[in-house]
């Protein structure tokens, strides 16, 4: 099947199931479409290991200083959790942005670099977030994983064996470093990957970078340059960040007040929480509350 085919299907099922702008469930291996018909602002996100394969339009994804743009027949790999912006610069009516997204696996991601002598290439640097072309391989696994969702059946047998098939291209992928570093047990990328668990995990906890540095068995010179080469932004930057994501989804979709979604992502200071709130959002929280709570996209 040749990628307008693909675009025509993706779109036609959109169409039938009322899919927009928010990630939308095709339902196999956890897939999920969007289907966006105009550019967008600048929005926050949290990502999580995901692949996203682009069918047509183009989006950028910003972190710390590093720009990530992919559009058409490319695809995204963001191989940890990591807060970020992204907007959509290429969208219409006649041609909207439409992409293709599932989670990663990370436990298969480990399970398949075991088997493989060379797992791919290793000239790119270890980026949380990398794109590169999509290539026939990755797209027709895709496209198989798409049709599954009218084939439940048939899902029930082939649905693992294309989900291994992808995270193979994946791992194998020239922009899959960050793939095959984490699946290191010692490498710099698994240290930092675990350091960013401990981070989500204890999100409201006080940090102290010499702590994280060690945690990582690095020293705090070297913590802190491969933490920002792998994230685009610092330790204790991506904390804040992470802290006033999750407090926005506290005040949208648990409507905590302000002062309790401050305190429980580790702020003791309200006035000190609004004010970095309103810079990051650009709306203080108690304007921000009665918005649509945030969703994940790609």
């Amino acid at each position: 099947m040749q990628a307008d085919e693909l675009i025509r299907k993706v779109v036609a099922f959109a169409d039938d199931h009322g899919a927009g702008g928010d990630p939308f469930p095709v339902g196999a291996g956890g897939m999920t479409l969007v289907r966006q018909r105009r550019p967008t602002l600048i929005y926050p996100i949290v990502y999580q290991p995901i692949f996203c394969l682009v069918l047509q339009g183009e989006k950028q994804t910003y972190l710390g200083s590093n720009t990530v743009r992919f559009g058409a027949m490319q695809s995204l790999i963001v191989g940890l959790d990591l807060p970020a912006q992204a907007r959509v610069v290429r969208a219409s009516q006649a041609e909207p942005y439409v992409a293709l997204a599932i989670p990663l696996d990370m436990a298969l991601i480990r399970e398949l670099a075991l088997e493989l002598d060379r797992p791919g290439k290793t000239s790119l640097a270890a980026r949380a977030v990398a794109s590169g072309r999509a290539d026939a391989a990755i797209v027709d696994a895709m496209r198989r994983l798409f049709e599954l969702a009218e084939m439940p059946e048939a899902g029930k047998v082939l649905l693992p064996l294309i989900l291994r098939e992808i995270h193979y291209w994946l791992l194998t992928a020239e922009h899959g470093a960050i793939l095959r570093q984490i699946s290191e047990q010692d490498s710099h990328a698994a240290r930092i990957a675990k350091v960013i668990a401990g981070i989500r995990r204890n999100i409201a906890a006080s940090l102290r970078v010499d702590d994280l540095a060690g945690e990582a068995g690095m020293s705090v010179s070297a913590f802190h340059a491969h933490f920002k080469d792998i994230t685009g932004t610092s330790p204790l930057q991506f904390q804040k960040q992470l802290r006033l994501m999750e407090a926005r989804r506290l005040l949208q979709a648990e409507k905590l007040s302000v002062s309790r979604a401050a305190f429980q992502v580790g702020y003791e200071s309200a006035t000190q929480f609004s004010r970095e709130y309103a810079r990051h959002f650009g709306l203080p929280p108690r304007a921000d509350k009665a918005n649509e709570p945030a969703q994940a996209a790609f």
